[in-house]
Formats: C-alpha cells, structure tokens, sequence
C-alpha cells in the first residue's frame, strides 16, 4: 500500500510521536510511506526511517483551498491508497482532499477530542463548540473511520456528533527500548542532571516531562507543590519541582513561582534534546501528571515504564490507561495532589511503592506490534470495502 501521513506541525510532541510509530511499523511492513508536514525536527526523523517526506506551508484556515488543491493533486499523481491525518486543520484539509482525488481510504484523527479542549475564555468556548460540531461533521461525511484511542475517548467522539460506525478504538504503543536502562546507567544520568541543574545529591525531585501548555495543568503541580513545601516535615528539607519542557505557559509559570515564593525549590528546563529525556526520567523520584485534558497519555506510560511513582490526574482517559497501578488524584484539585505527593513520598522513602505493576501493565498491553498489526488491518480492511 501507499499510505500518506498528514500532518500541520514540525515539533516533537504525543502526536507527533504516534506518526512516527506509524511511519516505522508501516515501513517494517514493507509498506510505501509518505509525510505531508512542517520542516523542522520531525521531519528529520521521518525521513531518517526512509519515509518519503514532503514538507509545506502551514495550513491557515480550516478550510485552506490552496493547500486542498495541491494535496489532492498529489494525492492523484502518487496514487496513494491511504491517507490518515492527524489533528483539526490536517483532517479537514486531508479529507475533502482526499475526496476531491477519489483516495480509496480516509482515516482523520484527532487525538485530544475538541469539546476537552482547556480555554478559561467563555469565547473561546463557544467557538469550540461550533468547530466540534463542524469537525463531526466533516469526519461523518468524508472520513472512513475516525480513530479514538481508548473507549472512553471514543464515547466522548459520539457525545460529540460522530456516528458509532466511524469510530476504531485502537491504543496507542510505546516502544520501551529507550525507557528500560541498567541501574548503574540510570545512576549515572541522575548524577548528570543533578550536576547540570546545580542540586545537592540528596534532593528528592518530583518532576513532569512534557509540554507546557495550558491543559497540562502545571499550574496545579506548582500550587500543589507550594503546598507540600508548607508541612512542618517538608520546611528546609531538599525537595524541588522540576518541569521538564517548554512551551506557551512558561512565562505566566514562572510568575507563579515566584508569587508563591518557591524559585529555589523550582526547576524549568526549557525545551530539551530528545535523547535526554531518559536522563530526565532518571533524575525523578515521584512522576506528576496533572493533566487537564488528554487524548492518551504518551509521558505516563513513559513514566511507568521507567518504574517510578506516578501521581495522575483522574481523568477517564488516564484511569483506562494505567488502571490501579498509579495514584490519581481529583483533576484540577492542587490541594488534594499536595496530600497525595506527600503520601507517595512516604511510601517511596518506606520503599512500599511498588512500579513493577505499572511497568508490567504497559509491556503487556501496549506493545509496538500490537499497534502496528492493528492499524494494518484497519488499512487492509478498509480497502477492500
């Protein structure tokens, strides 16, 4: 087959993650593999698998008919048999594209459902909820099967308008190679981000690694943070926050931090290598994940696998994902992950938190080959139709 990813980013990030599991399985599979997306650093790493990469302009509006014409001329002159797109602006542009060039399968994707989408603005509000209506629409209409990633996400898609018979519910994988490191190497890394960030041997680091934007919710590690720092245990002790990452918040972060008088105790990274990001594992002691609205979960998953203590929003999404092997907290609550983290803090100092569950739980279900064999199938299936 002749499969196109479509894509309007050039930066790492969950989304971006999953294509990049696709363009590699699908390659093992012997498979034709082309990317539409931005230039920049992944598309780099798609062409380094051997896909065929063609990067464009931006898309700059929902519905961009410059750039529907030239994907649905390419769509044409390659012959592609799948097209898949990946998130808002990519799904409607690639499925009237799609259309218009007669591609025999259509599959859209958007991994966080629209309506989960965090905006404090009552504007903003509203304008999601006709662009969720409008995209249910379009997927109804032109898409061949629309992807959803656990069930819950999928009942979320039909409370949003799309039709049951659209939706393939298939888990997103994670390729664990990187992520399960000897003790003495993990040793090792700690040892290096400590020297970098500048902190004493002894400190006990609760940390995130991701993004940092506004539905992540690292607002509500921080106030929680603040508020673990304040029990009389807690007071003078090495403990210190570390947000691995950068993105749109960090400035509104930052005077947070030092409103809450803790930029001692508060580490922001900034945009990282990728290839440290295990380094950054290493150096945690309590994983946080204080999402507010999420499509799967890429970093918790990461997380448990690196067998470390995870504290998870209760988000249904995430509860279906890790199951009883984390400890969840009330989404949005700073006040009740400040008493969890202070229990899990306990209980890894005790040693009586047990990872090895959590760890288990992701090489069982969520395997690379699992994922890939799913999505062949969805392809084969739908082609001959």
């Amino acid at each position: 087959m002749k499969i196109l990813y479509v894509l309007n980013s050039n930066v790492l990030g969950g989304m971006e993650k999953h294509v990049e599991d696709l363009v590699r399985g699908m390659i093992d599979y012997d498979h034709d593999v082309y990317v539409w997306c931005l230039k920049g650093p992944i598309s780099e790493v798609y062409e380094s698998y051997g896909a065929h990469v063609y990067t464009n302009s931006k898309i700059k509006s929902d519905i961009d008919i410059a750039y529907i014409k030239e994907l649905s001329r390419f769509l044409r002159e390659k012959r592609i048999d799948v097209v898949h797109a990946h998130e808002l602006k990519a799904v409607v542009n690639a499925l009237i594209a799609g259309t218009i060039a007669k591609t025999p399968v259509k599959i859209s994707h958007t991994h966080t459902p629209i309506s989960e989408w965090q905006s404090p603005k009552l504007s903003k509000r509203i304008i999601w909820f006709f662009t969720t209506v409008f995209y249910s629409f379009i997927v109804n209409v032109f898409s061949d099967a629309e992807i959803a990633l656990t069930q819950s996400r999928k009942k979320v898609k039909m409370i949003e308008g799309m039709l049951d018979s659209k939706l393939e519910v298939i888990p997103n994988s994670l390729d664990i190679s990187q992520f399960i490191v000897p003790a003495k190497t993990s040793t090792l890394y700690r040892k290096q981000i400590l020297k970098k960030h500048e902190l004493p041997e002894d400190a006990f680091i609760f940390g995130n690694i991701g993004r940092i934007t506004q539905e992540k919710g690292i607002d509500v590690a921080i106030k929680a943070f603040a508020e673990f720092l304040k029990h009389p245990l807690n007071t003078n002790k090495p403990f210190y926050l570390m947000l691995v990452g950068g993105g749109t918040m960090q400035s509104y972060l930052k005077d947070l931090i030092s409103e809450l008088k803790i930029e001692d105790n508060v580490i922001i990274t900034g945009v990282f290598e990728e290839e440290d990001k295990v380094k950054y594992y290493s150096s945690l002691d309590v994983f946080l994940f204080p999402t507010l609205a999420e499509g799967f979960g890429l970093v918790l998953m990461e997380a448990m696998v690196s067998e470390l203590p995870v504290i998870s929003s209760d988000l249904p999404v995430l509860e279906e994902v890790a199951e009883d092997t984390v400890t969840y907290f009330e989404k949005g609550n700073y006040l009740d992950l400040a008493t969890k983290m202070d229990l899990v803090h306990k209980q890894v100092i005790d040693d009586t938190y047990n990872t090895v569950r959590a760890k288990d739980l992701i090489l069982n279900k969520y395997s690379m080959d699992k994922f890939v064999k799913s999505y062949v199938n969805l392809y084969t299936r739908l082609m001959v139709k």
